[in-house]
This record gives structure tokens, sequence and C-alpha cells, in this order.
């Protein structure tokens, strides 16, 4: 490799824009810049065109040339196809069926490598523990791959053909794992709360698609697990918990209780009531870690049965995850009753302030330009 090599990383994010890195060939970081949502254009070709554009910009103010980028890794959100290109791309989907891989090795006439974000995330997580281990982002949804000890995607999310029963609980937990709601509505119980309230709330909730409700394949006797695990599902178990009481709101300010309805902010306020004791969101954490560990079991059980390793670390991502030390000891606590010694710990990039999306898409930068998948 060229002593001048770098490697150019892309990480398509749900939010703001697509964020693109450059790296030195040890994979430590050189530059980072933003193409902001406002300048994709409505074309594929124009999004693509304007991702060339801000990274030649990036490699001249590197002092890089074209022809010194030994590898491109692409991170997106959303589901891709076996051959790299858009399948489920739910922020944009004009681009589905698209390919943005194979269109960037052909004008910039270097390899190319793409994977799910979550899956990106895994492999950066690899990148600094160099282990076999489990990776789970929360956001909107809740994500994750399962990456062997060589730094392999054991099952990657592509190829998918809409059969909720083709998704690999590993790598699509939040969606594809079911949640018993007998089993449910005995974990709400414990704490208190009622299942059907939540489940009454969650079908009110005119935001909210109908079939919420319904586990994968449409099974009427389950729960996709995201609906509870996520950013989003926090809120939603807190929400129930609370019902019609607002004492909660004594601990927060007017613009504080305001946000609570917001689940993209809400979720730290939820943190400042646990701190503070207060027996609503303590009641909410201790439900989100009870329901963790059963959909933990499912997915462990299932894995194991196919050769992973007992015991794993399981590295959390996502900013839902800062809220680990109050749902965790519920959660970890289960799993051990439950036979599994797998401990929850945060993301070594988190924990850095690194940018897990784009070291993972940097290393699938590094995977091309060696010619591994």
């Amino acid at each position: 490799m060229s002593k001048r090599g770098v490697f150019a990383a892309i990480d398509i994010g749900a939010g703001r824009g697509t964020k693109i890195g450059l790296f030195r060939e040890d994979l430590t970081p050189l530059s980072e810049t933003l193409l902001p949502l406002s300048l994709y254009g409505e074309l594929f070709g124009d999004f693509a065109d304007a991702l060339i554009t801000e990274l030649e910009k990036s490699l001249r103010e590197e002092g890089y040339a074209q022809e010194d980028v030994l590898g491109l890794g692409i991170s997106t959100a959303g589901i891709i196809g076996r051959d790299g290109s858009f399948l489920l791309f739910i922020n944009q989907p004009q681009f589905n069926g698209s390919n943005l891989k194979t269109h960037l090795e052909k004008a910039l006439n270097r390899p190319a490598g793409i994977a799910n974000d979550a899956d990106a995330g895994g492999l950066a997580e690899w990148s600094v523990l160099q282990t076999e281990l489990l990776y789970w982002v929360f956001g909107g949804g809740w994500g994750g791959s399962w990456i062997s000890g060589d730094g392999r995607i054991m099952h990657p999310s592509d190829g998918w053909d809409r059969d909720d029963s083709s998704l690999h609980y590993t790598n699509e937990p939040g969606y594809a794992i079911p949640l018993d709601k007998y089993r449910l509505r005995i974990l709400f119980s414990e704490v208190g709360a009622s299942y059907d309230l939540f489940e009454k709330q969650l079908l009110e909730d005119r935001n909210l698609p109908e079939w919420i409700i319904l586990g994968p394949n449409r099974n009427p006797g389950a729960l996709r697990a995201e609906v509870i695990l996520s950013g989003s599902g926090r809120c939603r178990l807190f929400r129930s918990i609370v019902g019609d009481d607002d004492f909660y709101e004594k601990f927060l300010d007017i613009h504080e209780v305001k946000e609570m309805l917001d689940p993209t902010v809400a979720g730290r306020h939820i943190d400042k009531l646990s701190g503070l004791r207060v027996e609503a969101a303590i009641n909410t954490d201790r439900l989100y870690g009870k329901i963790l560990a059963e959909a933990a079991r499912i997915m462990l059980k299932s894995a194991q049965a196919e050769g992973m390793k007992p015991g794993l670390p399981i590295c959390l991502g996502g900013k839902p995850s800062y809220a680990l030390p109050y749902f965790g000891p519920s959660c970890q606590r289960l799993l051990g009753k439950m036979g599994y010694m797998n401990y929850l710990r945060p993301s070594v990039l988190d924990e850095r302030g690194s940018n897990a999306n784009l070291i993972g898409a940097a290393v699938l930068a590094r995977k091309a330009a060696e010619g591994r998948d």
C-alpha cells in the first residue's frame, strides 16, 4: 500500500445528513465533514455527485489526491441488497434500488464496501476490542450485529426478502424478536403497571401504524421488541406507567415537562427522574431492563445453537444506551438468573466520543482495499 494511502469513510445517517471522513492506514482519523440533507438533491445521481464533490474537497484540504484513496467504506441506515443496493432506505425512499457502492467504485476507480450502520458500528467496536462480540445500538429502533473473533459480520443485514422469518435476531433484534404478550403482562404487573394501558396508548397514537401492536409476521400474540426496546419505547413505557399521574412534573422545569412528549429528548429527562429516585422513572427502567433481558434470552438461545460462544461482551451504542446505569442492573440480574453471563457495557467508541458508524465505514474501506468481505 502507498505510504500516502488514505481510506474514505461515508456514513449516511437518518438525521442531519451524510458524514464523510478520511482515515490513515492505521484507521486514525484525519478529517470529518458533513453533506447536509439540503444538498442531497432529488435524484440519486445528484446525491452521488454531491458526495464525490465533498470527498474530493476533503482530499484536497488534507493534501491528498483521488489516486491516494485505497478504498471506500459506506455505512447506511436501513437494509441493503446483497449487491449493495439500497433495499429499504426509509428516510430517503427515492434512493431505493440505487447502488451507491458500484457507482462510487466506477466513478473513483476504487474498491468499496457497504453495510448497514449497526453492522458498521459492530465492526468499529471489533477494531478496538479485537474479540468476538455482540453490538446493540438503540435509537428509534434496536439494531445490532454479531461480530466474529476475526472481524466478520456473522449475519449481515442485507438481501432481505421481506419475510420477517428471514431476519436474524442478532442483526435486526428490534424488528425480528417477538415478545410474547402473555409474558409482557406478567412483567408489567411485577412493577404495578398495566400492559393493556400500554397497548391502548399505542393504538391512540396517530403517528404510529395500526400494525404497531402486532409482532413479526403480524402475529397478534406478540409485539416487535423495538416497540419497547428503543429510545421511543422507553418513553412509551414511562407514559404508560405514569398514566394520568403528573407528580413527576414537580421534578422538572416547564421546558422539560413540554419535552416529555418528544421521544428524541425525553430520555434524558427520564434519566434525571431516575437519578432523583422518582418512582415512575425507577419502575420504567426496571421494566425496560426486565424486557431487555427477556429479548436477550431469545436472541442468545438462538445464536448459541448456531455456535455463538457463551458470555460474549455486549457493547451498547446510541443515546438511549446512556441510560444503562438505570436499566442495566435489572437486565443483568435477570440474565444471570437465566444462566447467561454476557456483560452489558457501554460502547468503547461512545465512551471516547468517537463516531462508531464512520469508523466502521473505515474498517469496510480497509477490507475492500484488501479484497476481503
